[in-house]
């Protein structure tokens, strides 16, 4: 990246976090687990109350659009246990996930905005 330019796991990675941010707007209750970027792109895992179909795919897209129009800025945090617990209040998946994180290993969001 010392030439200014997103490596294409970062792109990846950033892509999930936009999709699951478009998601959060457009659903609501909904829980989030994890994203990850892959060899061939990204996904998301949700869960919702009602499935997402692919008429649902445009307007998830066009949020994700607008997101990105935003321009909002993607920044790294360290947070303790406590604050974690606290912003991932109403996320049981992520609840889970925090807990298998061990004591002392650094706990980590990226935010968007």
């Amino acid at each position: 990246m010392s030439n200014g330019l997103i490596d294409l796991e970062t792109l990846r990675h950033s892509s999930a976090h936009v999709m699951a941010a478009a998601v959060s707007r457009l659903f609501d209750q909904v829980q989030l687990d994890i994203g990850p970027s892959t060899e061939d792109g990204f996904y998301y895992d949700f869960d919702l109350e009602a499935r997402i179909t692919p008429e649902d795919f445009e307007r998830i897209e066009a949020e994700m659009q607008q997101i990105i129009d935003e321009d909002l800025p993607f920044e790294r945090i360290e947070v303790s246990r406590d604050e974690a617990k606290e912003i991932l209040k109403g996320q049981k998946y992520k609840l889970e996930r925090l807990a298998d994180v061990p004591d002392g290993e650094a706990i980590t969001f990226f935010s968007c905005g």
